[in-house]
């Protein structure tokens, strides 16, 4: 048989701790759910306006560099000035370090071997981290220190990529690069060193022709 439970009163509902527990377990959960609800809106609305600001960013960016090589394939007198503003504005970026790269050639086919200097470094300084693009920076720096006349800096500058890409596909180019700024350094037997390296590569190259041709005329001279 079911038992008659005694229905409570009103005023003993309100007595009653477990329908107290509930009124305030209620009375919170729709104060917090208010709250929560206003941070997760700030969350999607934070979240969103990242999202627009970075692709605007990045539409920037890309608008930027175009006008700077568009610029530069024309020969166009702003194409300095357009590249310097992609590596101030878009800093950091892929678009900034490839900018710094053109500015090292535009500057070296000028003769201006100081700025060329200043834009191959500050790559190597900041950017430096893709193997293609670094070769074109440490080769550039180190064409520029040879016009400069400072062969054992150039040697070491190409020594640096060596060190940092070990196994290179390159690596028979810049020994070559290295061989070479240590001949006109006057220092032969560095130079020899490396020619020999070269040569002693099981498959034929241009490279290798050419540390032939000098390591003959090492010979010759018995250093």
């Amino acid at each position: 048989m079911l038992r008659k439970h005694k229905r409570l009163t009103k005023k003993e509902l309100k007595k009653d701790p477990f329908v107290i527990f509930t009124a305030q377990v209620y009375e919170y959960l729709q104060n917090e759910w208010k709250k929560l609800g206003s941070i997760v809106l700030t969350v999607v609305v934070v979240i969103s306006l990242g999202i627009f600001f970075a692709k605007s960013s990045k539409k920037s960016e890309i608008n930027a560099y175009d006008a700077a090589l568009t610029a530069l394939q024309n020969d166009a007198p702003e194409a300095p000035d357009l590249l310097k503003a992609v590596v101030e504005k878009h800093g950091g970026s892929d678009k900034a370090g490839d900018a710094l790269i053109r500015l090292g050639n535009l500057y070296y086919q000028q003769k201006d071997y100081d700025l060329s200097e200043k834009y191959f470094s500050q790559y190597v300084k900041k950017y430096s981290g893709d193997p293609l693009y670094d070769l074109n920076a440490y080769n550039g720096l180190g064409v520029v220190y040879e016009e400069k006349g400072e062969y054992k800096k150039a040697a070491d500058t190409y020594k640096q990529y060596i060190s940092k890409y070990k196994e290179s596909p390159f690596d028979t180019m810049m020994w070559l690069n290295i061989a070479k700024a240590y001949w006109l350094a006057g220092e032969k037997q560095a130079s020899k060193e490396y020619f020999t390296k070269i040569v002693d590569k099981p498959y034929d190259s241009s490279e290798k022709q050419e540390a032939l041709y000098y390591l003959e005329m090492l010979n010759l001279n018995k250093i």
